[in-house]
């Protein structure tokens, strides 16, 4: 056999094996690469009727998120709650990005080591109006990685983090990048509405408080000025206050307080381009304070002087100049 031949057959089995190795990269990689960067679920939104959250047992029992004619409410036991604002979209925006970075675990021996067992992880289901699941996926535990700065190394004080989750129906787990876990941290009272007070600033234009024995006052805006009870209020004060209440929300859900009675103290909050929030204060007879908004009306929370009460009902010698700086009590 020439030498001439055999160089042309190592030549051709070359190309053989340069083939194989091309196909590979072309076909075999980009469908493996593929399968990493695609959401873990597919669902239409417009589908979704119930949303199901078994937390970790720390957290508290399952709730759940029921829509009924088009309105959400978040649900546990006997107690139904108005959900805290976008809660519905932001999960189930967070169940449609979950695109895994890695494949970590092939079967279950390697599920507590994740926390995406029963016990220790988080599920999270979505059903339709049948009860036909969506989406279904159990979250588990998150980790720091190190993140490499552009000049080598790593640190540089950027943090970045993973996620570990699985479908509920499948054996394998993946990674997600990104904070996924603290997405759905928490229990049932954290995904309800706490809002009492949420306004501009600069729309408010006057605050009728009603006090116990005929005490109460209004501050007002008048002329571009701020006046409580008709005497000029002290324009540090009174910015630093609207500052303060134009954004609060309650503290403990008081579910078990029904009113028997008027309530103590009031607050009418009025100005431009505003609808009116009342803010109402009861006082059990065990001296414990129970607050409640006209923005969320089915909603009671616990308060004290300290609390949520005393950022809102500030006495007249609060605003006034020469007034003393106690709060009501």
């Amino acid at each position: 056999m020439s030498k001439r031949f055999e160089n042309k057959t190592l030549l051709y089995i070359l190309g053989v094996l340069l083939l194989i190795l091309l196909i590979t990269f072309l076909v075999k990689i980009p469908r493996e690469k593929s399968t990493l960067e695609t959401t873990l679920v597919r669902f239409d939104t417009a589908q979704v009727a119930r949303i199901i959250i078994k937390p970790k047992s720390p957290d508290g029992e399952e709730f759940q998120f029921v829509k009924e004619n088009g309105i959400w409410k978040v649900t546990q036991g006997k107690i139904s709650s108005s959900p805290r604002p976008s809660a519905v979209s932001n999960i189930l925006s967070d169940l449609l990005d979950i695109r895994p970075s890695g494949l970590v675990a092939v079967d279950r021996s390697k599920w507590p080591e994740y926390d995406v067992t029963d016990s220790l992880g988080i599920r999270v289901r979505a059903e339709n109006k049948k009860g036909k699941a969506l989406a279904d996926v159990v979250i588990g535990k998150f980790s720091y990685k190190p993140v490499q700065n552009p000049y080598g190394g790593y640190g540089g004080g950027s943090i970045d983090g993973v996620s570990y989750v699985r479908l509920y129906n499948e054996d394998k787990v993946y990674a997600v990048d990104g904070f996924l876990t603290f997405s759905f941290t928490g229990g049932f009272d954290d995904y309800r509405d706490k809002t009492l007070v949420h306004a501009t600033r600069s729309d408010i234009t006057k605050i009728s408080f009603t006090f116990p024995a005929d005490t109460g006052f209004v501050l007002e805006k008048k002329d571009n000025k701020w006046m409580a009870a008709g005497i000029p209020a002290d324009s540090t004060r009174t910015s630093d206050y609207l500052s303060d209440i134009s954004y609060i929300d309650g503290e403990k859900f008081a579910d078990d307080f029904k009113p028997v009675s008027s309530p103590v103290y009031k607050a009418d909050i009025e100005g431009n381009n505003l609808l009116s929030i009342t803010i109402k204060c009861y006082r059990q007879e065990d001296g414990k304070l129970i607050i409640n908004s006209s923005l969320n009306p089915d909603s009671y929370f616990e308060t004290n002087p300290d609390g949520v009460f005393g950022r809102i009902f500030k006495p007249l010698g609060y605003f006034t100049p020469s007034g003393s700086q106690q709060q009501a009590k």
